[in-house]
């Protein structure tokens, strides 16, 4: 049985369940689901009995904000409800730890697009990590959208974990640090042990 939230967001076009480690939002880690994943599914995947990513973060001392998106969406769209994530757990956060932010799919892209965004705009979205699992290619229209605001974010550090045979929207951009190789299952993990674990090890302590 997946895991309650300690709150639920209730956000424009989208839910987001908040699960913190310690009663109080100190640590965020906001996760953007692929697009149009049922979310009871998305939360199972990410307390999944073979390799919960919920209980590795809490044991870190990080919350999760785990954020499901509209299967009918577009970059921009889902950019917007990100960035309204990330204005939401800047306001509701204790303490001054950075954000990492990022996501699987569709909800990769949405995270690259809402943090480049808000660069583009002079925001400080004070994140020190950005994540992209298998992020999805931008549509034809979208990629001069994402050029102008300079292609993807560059405060944070950028990870990237690319599965096996997976042709990553991201191919063309030098990441901080890569891992690749590993195959995600359908309804297995959220993200496979080999990444959930090389992920943690790089989140800001």
């Amino acid at each position: 049985m997946t895991a309650e939230p300690h709150e639920t967001w209730t956000l424009r076009h989208a839910t987001a369940w908040v699960f913190t480690a310690n009663g109080h939002l100190t640590r965020p880690v906001i996760l953007a689901g692929d697009a149009g994943a049922e979310f009871a599914d998305l939360a199972a995947r990410a307390d999944h009995a073979s390799y919960s990513l919920l209980a590795e973060l809490k044991a870190r001392g990080h919350d999760l904000v785990l954020l499901g998106l509209p299967a009918d969406g577009s970059m921009t769209g889902d950019g917007g409800i990100v960035q309204n994530t990330v204005t939401r757990a800047l306001a509701e956060r204790l303490g001054d730890a950075p954000l990492t932010v990022g996501g699987t799919g569709r909800g990769a892209l949405a995270a690259r697009y809402a943090l480049a965004g808000m660069e583009y705009q002079r925001i400080d979205h004070r994140t020190g990590v950005f994540f992209s699992h298998d992020g999805a290619d931008p549509e034809l229209e979208d990629e001069a959208e994402l050029s102008r605001m300079g292609g993807r974010p560059r405060i944070p550090r950028f990870l990237r974990l690319v599965g096996e045979g997976v042709v990553d929207g991201l191919a063309g951009e030098a990441a901080d640090d890569t891992i690749t190789g590993g195959t995600a299952s359908p309804g297995g993990p959220l993200l496979p042990e080999e990444y959930g674990s090389w992920l943690l090890d790089r989140l800001p302590q």
